[in-house]
């Protein structure tokens, strides 16, 4: 699946602070490594309240995962749900998930993809992520989003569905 343009799209410090406070919580390592690779493509220790080009953003995501594997990027996506502010009224997973698109938007400038959610079953969704970021990033926050507000147990499935035309993922909880 070919990944959408990002030219003139920005993202917001806090973001990408919320992917350095993630990577923080996994090693000290991962933290110099991904503060290191941002630097490296024009953005130093993201502050909060500064817009940064989403394209380099990106740009270094793709060399992380090249780097430390899709496996270790979604682990930090993972994290991610946990360094957000998510709004109080947000209390469980189908509310999250259907939240997911707002936050995105209000972290994100320009045309920069949406996150869909589906509720199909009484613990099941499917989630579209229509986003420039890699798919192992999606998958990691997604199954982070729902570990975070599942109020019934451990239990966690995020798969990607491979026949769908857009990257979509089966939610169970």
């Amino acid at each position: 699946m070919a990944q959408m343009a990002t030219a003139g799209t920005e993202v917001q410090g806090d973001s990408l602070s919320s992917l350095v406070e993630g990577v923080s919580r996994l090693s000290d390592a991962y933290r110099k490594r991904v503060i290191d690779v941002l630097d490296s493509h024009g953005i130093p220790e993201p502050q909060q309240g500064e817009w940064y080009s989403l394209e380099d953003a990106i740009d270094a995501l793709d060399e992380l995962v090249d780097a430390i594997g899709p496996r270790t990027v979604k682990t930090i996506g993972k994290e991610i749900p946990e360094t957000v502010e998510w709004p109080p009224a947000i209390d469980n997973v189908e509310t999250a998930l259907t939240a997911l698109d707002d936050v995105y938007q209000m972290h994100h400038r320009g045309d920069v993809g949406h996150y869909d959610f589906e509720k199909t079953g009484e613990t099941s969704g499917r989630m579209v992520c229509e986003t420039p970021y890699p798919a192992s990033m999606d998958q990691g926050i997604v199954e982070g989003i729902v570990k975070k507000f599942n109020d019934s147990g451990a239990f966690v499935q995020v798969e990607e569905d491979e026949t769908a035309t857009e990257r979509t993922f089966e939610v169970s909880w």
